[in-house]
């Protein structure tokens, strides 16, 4: 049997070995959650793949090259192509005043100062307005009153005449040139002054006479422009051919003789260019031979009208300006019917019932 001493030995080793094992059971059970595989963002596996790259390369190894993140990108919506903006088409007429208001403005400024002008002007430049010639002359006539005389005007002044818009325009710049005379003498402008056809000085008659010649083909002018009497050299050489070229044939053929029609600038140029005695063509009276010369009156300002009142030796009669030699810009810079009085005749061959 086992002595009192050896058994208590025994419960003492059992003891010191069963302690701790009994500890660790008493401890609450951790148990370990399930951990699902971690998502890894594209833009980390891809910076994962070069790393292993570079370092498998430093090591002497190839790795496969990684494909780099692309993300779909959102399509760019197409670049809308920019239709083309027509260039406006400036009447010879607006040319003309163009340049009257530039110098305008030039003369305006060396007499007032850049930030001066008198009251009412306008100051316009927009071409497109039909009423740009009544403007400019207006400012005209407003600079003129403020640094000369408002009740005076210099020997040849023309003023405002109603005509066609080319010739107001001529006439602006006619009295723009003799106002400049006071300030800058006859033969001196300022820098940048764009000034213009040395004709335009002259007297209306002398222009009109040389431009009629001039459009027909028949006469060139061949004054130089910086003839100190240039206006009294053109009007010489014009009413010189005249007399001696055209005067002088004519007489015994008669002076509205209709081989005289050559200096029309403008001529029938349609097939079927039907004449009307009115506007609204509701009275037909027959139908011009193409090539038959004309003399532009004036055009209906009726919307959507097309209706232009020429004439010739034996009529008078209103056509369609598409069946005349006359440009869309020609025809858009015509009088207005209301300013002219129009006498509708037809006694030509072609006229139906001559």
């Amino acid at each position: 049997m086992m002595s009192r001493r050896g058994l208590t030995r025994g419960l003492g080793f059992l003891v010191l070995f069963a302690l701790p094992l009994l500890t660790a059971l008493s401890q609450p059970r951790i148990e370990m959650a399930y951990q699902p595989e971690s998502t890894v963002s594209p833009e980390i596996a891809t910076l994962t793949a070069i790393y292993a790259t570079v370092t498998a390369q430093a090591q002497g190894q190839f790795l496969p090259t990684p494909t780099p993140f692309n993300p779909e990108a959102t399509p760019e919506p197409p670049t809308p192509t920019p239709s083309l903006t027509p260039t406006p088409v400036i009447s010879p007429d607006a040319r003309i005043l163009l340049d009257v208001r530039a110098d305008l403005e030039l003369l305006a400024d060396q007499q007032l100062g850049i930030a001066q002008r008198p009251e009412g002007w306008s100051g316009s430049t927009d071409f497109t307005n039909p009423q740009l010639g009544l403007l400019v002359r207006l400012d005209l006539e407003l600079l003129y009153g403020g640094l000369v005389d408002a009740a005076n005007r210099p020997s040849g002044w023309f003023g405002a005449v109603g005509s066609t818009p080319l010739a107001i325009a001529r006439d602006t710049r006619h009295d723009l040139e003799l106002m400049a005379d006071l300030f800058f003498g006859p033969a001196t402008r300022p820098d940048g002054w764009r000034s213009a056809d040395p004709l335009f000085r002259c007297n209306r008659s002398t222009q009109t006479l040389i431009a009629l010649l001039q459009r027909g083909g028949l006469f060139v002018l061949e004054v130089p422009a910086n003839d100190p009497n240039f206006c009294y050299n053109a009007e010489v050489a014009a009413t010189r051919f005249v007399e001696t070229r055209i005067l002088a044939s004519a007489l015994d053929a008669g002076l509205f003789n209709p081989s005289l029609t050559v200096l029309s600038e403008y001529q029938i140029d349609g097939e079927v260019a039907v004449a009307f005695l009115d506007p609204s063509a509701q009275i037909k009276v027959g139908v011009i031979p193409r090539g038959t010369p004309i003399q532009v009156i004036a055009r209906s300002y009726a919307q959507f009208s097309n209706m232009t009142l020429v004439s010739g030796p034996d009529f008078q009669v209103y056509v369609e300006y598409q069946n005349t030699t006359l440009t869309d810009e020609q025809f858009r810079g015509l009088p207005n019917l209301t300013t002219v009085s129009p006498a509708p005749t037809c006694l030509a061959d072609w006229c139906e019932g001559s």
